[in-house]
């Protein structure tokens, strides 16, 4: 027997299914474009003797390589998880907003003072009653993402404490630091790998999924009263 989604459910599993192909298709197109680039330079340099090659990579693909190595995967890596907490706060904001609606509650979530994610939990938790333990490791989890989402948006270029780093290496997937030579506490984020993005999808899944069950837990206990 096929199990009935709720309104909730079906958007859920659509919006995540739509991030899914995206990252599927931005990721293939990374790999695609490196092998262009690759084929190009190799058949131009069959033109030339080998001793010739090198300069030939320094003074006319160098820079393309780069870019399409490090700088375009970097920027639409990090987009891509722009785009996805964001949609994780729309979801949990709609979810608090229609909970508000719903149950009747005479405070909004615009009355808890904490911001983001964690405003909408709070609110899910302590208002509307669902069992939901934001201390747990996927939340965790979730805000390190945060935490490094939020470095993107603001301070991209800044430099990484090594507490920071430690915090990322054990929470947050598909990041490479490198060491400053001189101050050993300071690091460089030096890539970001297409792991960051379907580690994070799997995590905002694993979360709404649990929201959602919460949401048809209280709901049941209502209807049997």
């Amino acid at each position: 027997m096929m199990r009935r989604l709720t309104w909730l459910e079906f958007a859920i599993d659509l919006e995540n299914q739509n991030f899914e192909n995206y990252i599927e298709f931005m990721e293939e197109n990374i790999i695609k474009e490196q092998s262009q680039l690759e084929k190009s330079y190799e058949e131009y340099i069959k033109n030339y003797p080998p001793e010739d090659h090198d300069q030939i990579f320094e003074y006319m693909y160098e820079d393309r390589f780069y870019n399409i190595r490090e700088v375009f995967p970097k920027i639409m890596r990090t987009s891509a998880l722009i785009s996805q907490y964001a949609y994780l706060e729309k979801t949990l904001n709609t979810i608090s907003k229609a909970c508000e609606r719903i149950y009747n509650l005479s405070i909004s979530p615009e009355d808890i003072r904490h911001n983001g994610v964690k405003k909408y939990l709070f609110y899910l938790h302590r208002v509307v009653g669902l069992n939901i333990n934001d201390t747990e490791i996927l939340w965790q989890k979730i805000y390190a993402y945060n935490q490094i989402r939020n470095r993107f948006v603001h301070s991209p270029e800044e430099k990484y404490t090594a507490k920071e780093k430690a915090t990322f290496d054990q929470k947050v997937r598909g990041l490479s630091f490198e060491q400053n030579l001189v101050k050993p506490n300071i690091f460089k984020l030096k890539s970001i790998e297409k792991e960051i993005n379907s580690d994070f999808l799997e995590l905002l899944t694993q979360a709404l999924k649990i929201v959602s069950d919460e949401i048809k837990k209280k709901d049941k206990g209502l209807g049997q009263q």
